[in-house]
């Protein structure tokens, strides 16, 4: 049979490497699994939870599977050796999170800032992360809360990147994204040390010195030849609001620079998705939502898409624990409500639609 003629075939017979030749729907108002995505473990496992009986799929697929559809979810589960990728990524970031230690410490004692010295620190880690999103959610498993500076330093620079490029920027450009990343708190070298150690919430004139580090940061690079105004002013608003809420300056979305658009939304999910000396870390589900809605109009939407469409990647086939204290299975994700998703229960194999349960939600996600 040539490539492209349909047949219909059970489930049984089903196997990884055939493409499926319509959209395929379950229980929800969106596709389960996309038309001509190629057939992978997980596809499979999917069937069957759903007691699915029939898929239509194209005939004869051995030499074109992998053209049938470069961005399918197979494109995006290889390489061939995942460990071995996500074992060299985290070398590579903790690596980088040493290195930039260094250099805040020297920072800290007066030393110029070294964008050079950073770049080559960073650069690694940062045109790993950007090709292969799952390492994201890896690299926040391992921070380390008394070194939260360095961490997330390093994270919003791998972060950043990431959403830049799915935001179609070129290459260049977000790695210059990922440098006003990991300069965004460079300020911080200029607050008291007893502030950024403080093990609890700030008080409000700690507070005030703590909203300082952008102004100081901006002051820290205006004068370097090798840093460009995106940068620059990346550092300086990242912590501004689309309504005009933010700080230092309370400028509005309007007059910000689309590099501090980006450097907000990515702040920010990191922020809430990390632990810290004085409260718990959220999973990424519960910070999306809050964003979108308790936040709604201080980021671009825009940005924030990029980081939903994100976490579906991020968190395919997650183990989480619902508000209810159940431990379920991610089996599946609408596009259009990637923090609602289809989850099966651990204890009684019942498979639940958040979107259906709005008494319930994602309280973290389990990495055991």
């Amino acid at each position: 049979m040539k490539w492209g003629t349909m047949m219909i075939i059970h489930t049984s017979a089903a196997r990884a490497g055939q493409v499926l030749a319509a959209d395929l729907f379950g229980r929800t108002n969106h596709p389960m699994i996309r038309k001509n995505t190629v057939l992978t473990a997980e596809h499979l496992d999917i069937l069957s939870l759903f007691m699915i009986k029939e898929i239509e799929i194209l005939s004869d697929t051995s030499d074109k599977k992998q053209a049938a559809d470069p961005n399918s979810q197979k494109s995006q589960l290889t390489p061939d050796n995942p460990s071995k990728m996500h074992s060299h990524f985290l070398t590579l970031y903790k690596e980088a999170v040493k290195q930039y230690k260094v250099l805040f410490t020297n920072w800290e004692a007066g030393a110029p800032i070294d964008a050079l010295s950073l770049r080559k620190a960073i650069v690694h880690v940062v045109e790993k992360g950007m090709d292969h999103p799952g390492e994201i959610s890896n690299m926040q498993q391992i921070t380390n809360r008394d070194d939260y500076l360095a961490y997330h330093a390093v994270s919003l620079a791998v972060l950043s990147a990431f959403i830049a490029r799915r935001l179609g920027y070129p290459r260049g450009e977000c790695l210059q994204i990922g440098m006003a990343g990991a300069l965004c708190d460079c300020g911080m070298s200029r607050i008291s040390p007893a502030i950024l150690k403080k093990k609890g919430p700030l008080n409000p004139q700690e507070l005030k010195e703590m909203k300082q580090h952008s102004i100081h940061g901006y002051n820290l690079l205006k004068k370097l030849p090798a840093i460009k105004e995106g940068v620059l002013l990346g550092v300086l608003q990242h912590h501004e609001r689309e309504d005009g809420s933010g700080y230092p300056l309370k400028v509005p979305g309007s007059k910000l620079h689309p590099y501090s658009r980006i450097l907000a939304v990515a702040d920010v999910y990191l922020a809430m998705t990390s632990e810290r000396s004085y409260r718990t870390k959220l999973s990424p589900f519960k910070v999306i939502e809050l964003m979108m809605k308790d936040q709604f109009g201080q980021f671009d939407p825009g940005i924030i898409r990029v980081i939903t469409d994100g976490l579906t990647i991020f968190s395919a086939g997650s183990k989480v624990r619902l508000s209810n204290g159940q431990i379920g299975l991610i089996v599946f994700k609408e596009d259009s409500y990637p923090t609602r998703p289809i989850v099966q229960l651990h204890q009684s194999e019942d498979i639940i639609s958040l979107m259906e349960r709005k008494d319930l939600y994602i309280e973290e996600t389990l990495y055991y």
